[in-house]
């Protein structure tokens, strides 16, 4: 895909490194859109600070303004998806958004693994926030809108800064987990590239990825 001038709109973009990213690299133009207005105004100071043009819309995902349906060529959301219990109805929503032919890439936690475990015991209140899924449901949910799936499966071998244990900040102990999480994520990283074995799996993968087209 030719992505110079392309539209690509982020869902639930508060805080998001992402789409500064597309634009530098890719040539996107960028869109966010983000049901919290604080969110959205964290989203235009990212965009600020990083120099890159783009709008943000302050709207809930499932009643959107009609002139952003079917309207752009991409659209990504990370870490959103697993927050609703109907995952069917939510992928729905975002795939409004898309064009005709459109790409949708679809990012979430691997709770059903290792990391999910983990969260569960270092911050059970944010672990049940989410609703665990494997790689079947979420390409269950887009297939069942109508959503050509092209991939969906666990990504990364392992990265431990997935987990939130912010609830431990201000401890002693916060402060050795957050050491040791950046140590063993540049040893795993390292491993990689030398271990050819060492592929995203069930088991240690921190995240499960679909990409679709409309």
């Amino acid at each position: 895909m030719n992505t110079q001038g392309k539209k690509v709109l982020e869902i639930g973009c508060a805080r998001s490194v992402w789409l500064p990213y597309f634009a530098k690299e890719f040539g996107f133009k960028i869109y966010g859109i983000d049901y919290s207005e604080i969110g959205c105004q964290q989203a235009r100071e990212v965009l600020s600070n990083a120099g890159v043009e783009g709008e943000i819309v302050y709207s809930d995902l499932f009643s959107p303004p009609e002139s952003l349906v079917e309207t752009f060529d991409v659209v990504i959301s990370f870490g959103v998806v697993e927050h609703f219990e109907d995952t069917s109805r939510c992928i729905k929503g975002i795939s409004r958004f898309l064009k005709p032919g459109g790409l949708m890439i679809t990012n979430i936690p691997n709770l059903m693994g290792l990391m999910g475990l983990v969260q569960k015991i270092g911050n059970q209140d944010v672990f049940c926030k989410h609703v665990p899924l494997f790689p079947k449901d979420l390409d269950k949910a887009h297939r069942c809108n109508g959503l050509q799936v092209v991939s969906c499966n666990y990504f990364l071998f392992a990265n431990f800064g997935v987990l939130n244990l912010e609830n431990l900040r201000g401890s002693r102990l916060f402060e050795w987990v957050i050491y040791s999480r950046s140590w063993f994520n540049n040893a795993i990283w390292t491993l990689e590239k030398v271990i050819p074995f060492l592929k995203p799996n069930r088991w240690s993968s921190p995240y499960i990825n679909c990409v679709a087209t409309k």
